[in-house]
């Protein structure tokens, strides 16, 4: 792979990534469905047997697992958030792996001289 198009590629890739940080509009963690049982005893969740779908935010703090409601008038918010964060891993991990080509190719370069 060519130096030039490497810089270029990391160039964007950078620049994406620093857009999508500075905003600041990502969270850690994993959007996980869950059905439940409100509570209530007339509602049709246990009369029925026909429990409410639920959002939740799972992540791991401290080493423990831990999951928090989502509101439902939060949860495209949320949804996106996590796909942010997701977005962002995914670049930082393109970012290193062509800083380590490039690397290789000063190494391969310098044995070569």
């Amino acid at each position: 792979m060519n130096r030039n198009y490497m810089e270029l590629k990391l160039k964007k890739l950078t620049s994406h990534l620093a857009r999508l940080v500075y905003g600041g509009n990502y969270i850690r963690g994993n959007a996980v469905t869950m059905k439940r049982v409100c509570g209530n005893p007339r509602c049709r969740c246990a009369t029925q047997d026909k429990k409410h779908i639920s959002l939740y935010l799972c992540r791991k703090q401290q080493g423990k697992t831990t999951m928090t409601y989502v509101p439902a008038r939060l949860e495209e918010d949320i949804q996106k958030k996590i796909a942010n964060y997701h977005r962002i891993k995914d670049m930082l991990e393109k970012v290193s792996e062509l800083n380590y080509k490039d690397l290789k190719l000063s190494k391969d370069t310098k044995e070569n001289v």
